[in-house]
């Protein structure tokens, strides 16, 4: 009889946006620094009102 889970290395793997402030560009907006991870989907810090992710793509760091 088999175990009905078995252990699995795989691992989620982030969206782009959360890759790219993981690793480097960590200010948005000039003068705000990002302290935590931001999903793609979360609101800028900046506060613009606009998603996460479209502010990278206009700052062209995506």
């Amino acid at each position: 009889m088999s175990p009905p889970f078995t252990r699995s290395s795989k691992r989620r793997k982030g969206y782009p946006s959360e890759k790219q402030v993981k690793r480097g560009h960590r200010v948005v907006h000039r003068d705000k620094e990002l302290l935590e991870k931001l999903g793609r989907n979360d609101l800028c810090p900046c506060g613009s009102g606009l998603r996460f992710q479209e502010v990278l793509y206009a700052v062209g760091l995506l």
